[in-house]
């Protein structure tokens, strides 16, 4: 029985494929048969897995591109510089949305200050001291975490991250429902702005 015998093969070896006469080539090593061929799959696998679609996820997203308008970016922004020095606005807004929205989110989470006080990263530990003394001042030290999550999702909006993946975000809607997340996001750090 006669063999394909073409060498276009992956590894070079020449084709065994049989074939009805010698000098045919199989249906894998002719034109029409490489029109018709199923494509390879991709080369590189995914490297990262996508987050599963969930209802959370969904409401996430959709509620912050809702309220996390430019407008609502500016207002934020006015009013947490308030609070916080221009250098370390300048190090806020330039360091890694993520990365700095996750220490909020934990610097939120903790109760105490002396825990927040040994937290990692230290732009986070900046503002936070500085949110934390405007706090103070204003006799609101039960708010601090609410800005911080704030601040995480105004980080998220302004790298325009999906914030779908905000954990500040996510964390303002498990800890306090939909409903109020909206209203503490849509008061966008007022609490800052009050006066004495």
């Amino acid at each position: 029985m006669a063999v394909c015998g073409s060498t276009k093969t992956d590894d070079g070896e020449p084709c065994g494929a049989p074939v009805s006469r010698r000098g045919k080539r199989c249906r894998a090593h002719t034109w029409l048969g490489l029109l018709f061929a199923t494509p390879a799959p991709p080369a590189v696998p995914r490297q990262t897995t996508r987050a599963p679609r969930t209802p959370m996820r969904a409401a996430t997203r959709t509620e912050g591109v809702r309220i996390a308008t430019e407008q609502w970016q500016a207002v934020v922004a006015a009013r947490a510089r308030l609070a916080i020095p221009p250098d370390t606005w300048q190090a806020l807004t330039g360091s890694d949305a993520s990365s700095t929205c996750t220490r909020f989110a934990q610097l939120a989470a903790t109760d105490d200050a002396a825990t927040r006080a040994q937290a990692p990263g230290p732009v986070a530990m900046e503002v936070t001291r500085h949110v934390a003394r405007r706090h103070s001042d204003l006799g609101t030290d039960d708010l601090l975490p609410r800005s911080l999550r704030v601040l995480g999702v105004y980080l998220c909006a302004a790298e325009g991250r999906d914030l779908g993946d905000c954990r500040c975000l996510r964390d303002l809607i498990d800890d306090d429902g939909l409903a109020e997340a909206k209203r503490v996001l849509q008061a966008a750090m007022s609490d800052l702005a009050a006066t004495r």
